[in-house]
């Protein structure tokens, strides 16, 4: 390897780690000695699963193996939490990015590897928060499907979390405006800004219809949704 690239490897704000085909650790950087707390003359010829948590280190080295076979670009463990061993024992949390490189010692895999632990301890501030707040708070992606309701809102429309959680924003719109909607919201996401909702008209907000209670007669009664009125910050209308 050259000295360029040898330092360009010791100045990146990341830990890199490069094994060969055998998972064997053949370069580290400064940054790698700091998250995991090993010395370079500590990682240097030893399997890269002296750096996952014992639980995962039998279904790594196939993972590791399935790689090498079909080499190419890519975040590793895509849709799952990864963490690494310190060694200290202690696990950090961690995101990687795979890349092969081809060397003239043979195949080699580069592993950038970024600890996230700031990322999660603010995304769990932020859950916090939203879980705190007094009033009800919904987030909608961009497709109008819900992704985040908090306490509040499931005390206010009456579903429970999960009910909410992928459906349609539109099902706590009352019938008589729900038409008209997704193009509040289409028109919204063209020029995005904090904003009250549908300033100068009236709001309402549609709860869930309460069971219906069984009737003690043949003729029965059907239970309806529930209006309530109420006012929001860019919520289910524009």
């Amino acid at each position: 390897m050259s000295d360029r690239y040898r330092a360009v490897v010791e100045l990146a704000p990341t830990a890199i780690v490069m094994i060969d085909a055998e998972g064997r650790i053949v370069l580290v950087n400064t940054q790698t000695e700091r998250l995991f707390g090993y010395p370079r003359s500590a990682l240097l010829g030893q399997p890269v699963e002296m750096l996952v948590p014992d639980r995962f280190q039998t279904p790594h080295a196939g993972y590791r193996q399935a790689f090498v076979g079909q080499p190419a670009s890519r975040l590793m463990g895509a849709g799952r939490e990864l963490f690494g061993k310190r060694q200290d024992g202690s696990e950090v949390p961690i995101e990687i990015g795979l890349n092969p490189i081809q060397t003239e010692d043979g195949l080699c895999v580069l592993a950038v590897i970024a600890d996230i632990s700031e990322r999660q301890r603010a995304a769990e501030q932020f859950k916090v928060a939203v879980e705190s707040a007094p009033n009800a708070m919904v987030m909608a992606d961009a497709e109008g499907r819900i992704v985040l309701v908090n306490r509040q809102t499931e005390r206010l429309f009456g579903y429970q979390r999960q009910e909410l959680m992928g459906a349609s924003i539109e099902t706590l719109v009352p019938t008589r405006f729900r038409a008209a909607h997704p193009g509040y919201r289409t028109h919204f996401l063209v020029d995005p800004q904090a904003r009250p909702m549908g300033a100068g008209r009236d709001l309402f907000g549609l709860r869930k219809a309460p069971p219906a209670k069984r009737p003690k007669t043949m003729t029965g009664h059907n239970s309806a949704p529930e209006e309530m009125p109420g006012r929001s910050g860019t919520a289910l209308a524009a």
